[in-house]
């Protein structure tokens, strides 16, 4: 099954979190899953709930289902804990660390400057959004990056986002540093892990 390209509020409703990244997302209004309302209250089961949190975690990062099985394997063979050994995975992919550095409003849009090679790691262009980005490695727009109109414009309006502790941003210049892994409290507290890990240990 290819990536979701529907409606991007659509799976905000249906799994009930902001999973789009965008600011006004449809579920804050309507917090109601989409479709007509169900006459009946259907009570989920734990396997259910299991898969919803599988299902938020991967369409957040934009992942198929292959993609995100890998990362759960990889996570499994390392020591500690398996849920924060997989999100820290999917935290330092470099879509996400540009969506963190507050390069791009939603994940989406950093995986678009990232495959239209506007991105550079350590001075050089990468063009692969799952690249994993390693501490000490700085993050960049590259030279036809710099020169966009879109660089203009995140100038103007990237004081006003905010920085997880485990990056450092130079906003004047538009560069980015990965100072320390993320860790347990620096992904979204919508999300659940153990959750995860229980639904793929069965």
């Amino acid at each position: 099954m290819a990536r979701y390209t529907g409606p991007k509020c659509r799976k905000c409703r249906r799994f009930g979190a902001p999973l789009c990244g965008t600011a006004k997302c449809a579920v804050i209004r309507r917090p109601n899953p989409p479709g007509p309302r169900s006459l009946r209250r259907r009570k989920i089961s734990d396997r259910g709930q299991q898969l919803i949190e599988k299902q938020k975690v991967r369409y957040a990062y934009g992942l198929m289902e292959k993609q995100f099985r890998h990362y759960y394997e990889v996570a499994v063979r390392r020591p500690g804990v398996t849920g924060d050994l997989l999100m820290r995975a999917l935290e330092e992919r470099l879509d996400n660390v540009v969506y963190r550095l507050g390069f791009s409003a939603t994940r989406a849009q950093a995986r678009q400057l990232v495959s239209h090679g506007l991105v550079a790691v350590n001075g050089k262009k990468l063009d692969v959004p799952s690249a994993r980005v390693r501490v000490g490695s700085t993050v960049a727009l590259t030279e036809r990056g710099a020169r966009s109109e879109y660089a203009k414009i995140l100038k103007l309006e990237i004081d006003a986002r905010d920085v997880p502790g485990w990056l450092e941003i130079d906003r004047s210049a538009l560069v980015g540093r990965m100072v320390a892994q993320p860790g347990p409290g620096d992904y979204d507290s919508i999300f659940n892990p153990n959750a995860i890990v229980e639904y793929y240990s069965r």
